[in-house]
């Protein structure tokens, strides 16, 4: 019988998914993925022919369900299984793929002010060498054009973070008792505490505590763009290095270069107003769904 998930982080992207993933596979009980980010139901039965820079990151998704179980095939006798694809949250058809192959799989979501998460995921295209502009207002007035093109989800940044839109998705399919949501404020303000949370909820010892240094994921705008896509990029110099240093080392080493080598510019004020402007209402919604004030996100 094939081995799946009991729990899946769905998102939401660039709100610490990255580092929860991290956590949890730290915890003697759980057993994640190898893969971060297998995306398997944000695209089944779907063809993955995504265009535009960073296409491979979308189009490399894991793309049947045999491949997908056999990510959890090492899992030992007894581990609970969990996956993390931030993909979840945004794709319109995820909630409905996982109900059908996962009916009794319990859900994680981290939701970040959505004003911030829009410029963080500017600031990780940008820092991953995959964002051409320098400017995010352009980049937003570029998303249309982008959409048309067939550029992947990350380029999309103010449709992104809907979350009241995506989890209204999660809540029609599967009861809020299968839901489990957080803020990213309070992740950052005391992490063992969401984590015990997180682990009471999928029902592994509470009493661990995984150690929580590190940083992941980091964004901005290169020093040296000529240096950023040496590290970032897939390049001969990149491949030779590959070849020689493991895959730890070398993430180790890409992950110092690239957080010496960035800026982390403030968000322009037009780009904020703008952005208020247009997820003021998903906001709003939000708020009574999970039933948190969130005054603060809008708040000039």
């Amino acid at each position: 019988m094939s081995k799946a998930p009991n729990f899946i982080v769905i998102g939401a992207a660039r709100s610490g998914t990255t580092a929860l993933y991290q956590y949890l596979r730290r915890h003697p009980d759980i057993f994640m993925s190898n893969i971060k980010e297998p995306n398997f139901f944000a695209f089944e039965n779907c063809s993955l022919d995504f265009a535009g820079p960073g296409a491979e990151f979308v189009n490399n998704s894991v793309a049947s369900w045999g491949e997908y179980c056999a990510l959890f095939a090492s899992a030992p006798p007894g581990a609970t299984i969990g996956e993390a694809s931030p993909l979840y949250l945004w794709a319109p058809q995820a909630p409905a793929c996982i109900k059908r192959r996962l009916p009794q799989v319990k859900l994680i979501a981290i939701l970040r002010n959505p004003i911030e998460q829009a410029y963080s995921h500017y600031l990780y295209a940008r820092a991953q060498m995959i964002e051409p502009l320098a400017s995010f207002e352009a980049a937003l007035a570029a998303q249309p054009e982008r959409q048309r093109n067939r550029w992947q989800p990350l380029f999309q940044y103010s449709e992104f973070p809907r979350y009241a839109e995506q989890l209204t998705r999660y809540f029609e399919h599967f009861g809020r008792d299968q839901v489990k949501i957080f803020l990213y404020e309070d992740y950052l303000a005391d992490p063992q505490s969401l984590l015990r949370e997180i682990f009471a909820f999928i029902e592994v010892d509470t009493a661990f505590n995984p150690d929580i240094t590190g940083h992941t994921n980091m964004g901005g705008n290169p020093k040296s763009a000529f240096l950023q896509w040496l590290v970032m990029r897939p390049n001969p110099l990149s491949r030779t290095i590959g070849t020689l240093l493991p895959l730890s080392l070398r993430q180790r080493i890409k992950d110092m270069i690239s957080r010496k080598n960035i800026d982390r510019d403030e968000m322009p004020v037009a780009a904020c107003d703008h952005l208020r402007m247009v997820l003021r209402d998903d906001i709003t919604l939000l708020q009574g769904l999970i039933g948190r004030d969130l005054s603060h996100w809008v708040a000039a």
